[in-house]
């Protein structure tokens, strides 16, 4: 069978057909776009070019063309039809597109990774790529694409971590979850460590029913058996049984409780009037420079609020050995380890992210959009603890039997 020869290319007339699709608003590409039917042609003369160098390889085996098949392609210009050729000893297997492939749209898997991470639901995600592209993608090619990341979470969860690290925050966010028919409230446990160099990372997100000591003493044996056997600083909310927990896995280390969360907690029950100047006059109480001049300041406070709110100081003094911790280090150190802040705007990343998601239909699903959103948000979280060179000369002064040189 002799190869049917190929009519040229009437380019006079394409670039009439081009301008006249634009002019119409059709754009360069997408559905019925100006370039679209020239991709096509393209992707057909390499289909050719393919054949003939097979052809030319097999040419001892008597191999001869045997006709075309008729194939839809999916890509970045569009949706495409065009003729595969085929081979009287069925060996020719394409390179450029497959027999197989239906999709070449140009990184169109981590273009819906990237919309999936930031909380596009997967009928937005379809009509996207159907408006940019003129490409139809069904919700079950979405999910396919999304669910490959699952394998790679597991390796995630458990990849080795550092021998020690200097910070290690820790905090819960919540999420509603379908499970037994039924919706409940998840809690995500979040570990979040600064090693030695200063260098953030999420060690690990964990899923449980609800927040509690005992579910974070297991998460600390988790990162113990992943290789954490130190750290310096713990830096968590006033969780009851928080510090015993601590203290089971990490003996040595020292547990700062936070000191935004409690004053968070202080004036929960402080009138809309008096609400500003108590929280004035206890910020100036921890922003003193030693734990002793501190409890004065909060001796003051308690002479002028102690009658209106008897449980402010009550509570603070209470509960001074934990909140006080930072006061013994200079302020750099303080600054990183006095609130749990840090882990609470990774927290603002994952909230935006999934702020229009109602309930997610199982633990899988949250796991998959938490993590896509960590990996694809990584420059609002994965930065340089602030004032870092003065933090680690101060560990190593401190801790210098720790802190390796």
């Amino acid at each position: 069978m002799t190869k049917k020869k190929e009519e040229p290319f009437d380019y006079e007339n394409f670039e009439k057909e081009a301008i006249k699709k634009l002019r119409s608003g059709k754009g360069f590409t997408g559905e019925d776009g100006a370039l679209t039917g020239l991709i096509g042609r393209i992707l057909q003369a390499a289909y050719d070019e393919e054949m003939e160098a097979h052809l030319a390889e097999t040419k001892a085996e008597k191999n001869r063309r045997n006709g075309t098949t008729k194939k839809t392609l999916k890509t970045g210009a569009g949706e495409l039809t065009v003729n595969p050729p085929r081979d009287r000893a069925g060996s020719f297997e394409p390179e450029i597109v497959k027999k197989w492939e239906r999709h070449i749209a140009p990184d169109i898997e981590r273009q819906m990774l990237s919309l999936y991470a930031i909380g596009t639901s997967y009928a937005d995600i379809s009509e996207h790529f159907r408006k940019m592209y003129g490409v139809n993608y069904s919700p079950s090619f979405i999910t396919s694409v999304t669910n490959r990341v699952i394998d790679e979470i597991e390796e995630w969860k458990s990849r080795p971590l550092e021998d020690i690290y200097a910070i290690i925050y820790l905090d819960a966010i919540h999420f509603k979850v379908r499970e037994n028919r039924k919706v409940e409230t998840k809690a995500v446990y979040t570990v979040f460590g600064v090693d030695l160099e200063g260098n953030r990372d999420v060690l690990g997100l964990y899923i449980g029913k609800s927040e509690g000591a005992k579910h974070w003493g297991r998460i600390l044996e988790n990162i113990r058996e992943r290789g954490v056997l130190d750290v310096i600083f713990f830096c968590v909310d006033g969780l009851k049984g928080f510090s015993k927990s601590i203290e089971e896995v990490y003996p040595k280390s020292i547990v700062q409780r936070c000191i935004v969360h409690m004053v968070r907690t202080s004036v929960k029950h402080v009138s809309w009037n008096n609400l500003r100047e108590v929280c004035k006059d206890l910020k100036k109480m921890y922003n003193k420079d030693s734990s002793k001049l501190a409890l004065r300041e909060l001796d003051r406070f308690n002479e002028k609020w102690g009658k209106q709110y008897p449980d402010i100081a009550e509570k603070w003094k209470k509960n001074w050995d934990e909140l006080s911790v930072s006061f013994d280090y200079p302020k750099e150190l303080r600054r990183a380890t006095y609130t749990t802040n840090s882990v609470e705007a990774l927290h603002r990343v994952m909230r935006k992210a999934t702020k229009t998601k109602g309930a997610f239909i199982n633990e899988q699903a949250l796991e998959k959009q938490l993590y896509l959103t960590l990996q694809y948000n990584k420059k609002s979280w994965q930065r340089k603890t602030r004032g870092w060179p003065a933090i680690i000369r101060t560990l190593k002064r401190e801790f210098p039997e720790r802190i390796p040189d």
